[in-house]
């Protein structure tokens, strides 16, 4: 009998990689050159031949592409967060606290599960998509 055991992380998946990220923003001409070239530091000129397609962004440096993925994340922040960057930052803050607690908690009669609420403490809060879908998770009326 084979066991399968799926795992569905769609805040991973749902940006795809770093080069789907990076031809998602120059495919996007609402995002302007301007803040490309301000977000990322790559001059004018490579952005718009990566946009137009006279230079090939697959044969591109991959800190090019890693440079335009994070710019293509800042603006998703953006428009995911919006005016709420204060209520995003404090949810953060007392999501972050709870896990401690609960770390701390759990730790006293299991120290090796109090580690682990620790290290996933410290994984929720370095991936920014995570949290952002466990922040819109906490304030949907859902």
């Amino acid at each position: 009998m084979t066991h399968e055991t799926a795992f569905n992380h769609p805040w991973r998946d749902e940006l795809g990689n770093d080069m789907d990220k990076a031809k998602a923003i120059l495919a996007n001409e609402a995002v302007t050159i301007t803040f490309i070239n301000n977000t990322t530091g790559i001059n004018r000129m490579s952005l718009t031949q990566y946009r137009n397609g006279s230079t090939n962004l697959e044969k591109a440096k991959w800190e090019t592409v890693t440079k335009l993925a994070r710019a293509y994340e800042a603006d998703w922040i953006q428009q995911n967060i919006g005016d709420q960057q204060t209520e995003f930052a404090q949810f953060i803050k007392a999501f972050t606290g709870k896990l401690t607690a609960a770390a701390d908690q759990v730790e006293e009669n299991d120290p090796e599960m109090g580690d682990t609420f620790d290290l996933l403490n410290d994984m929720t809060t370095s991936d920014i998509i995570q949290l952002i879908t466990l922040y819109k998770n906490y304030i949907s009326e859902d």
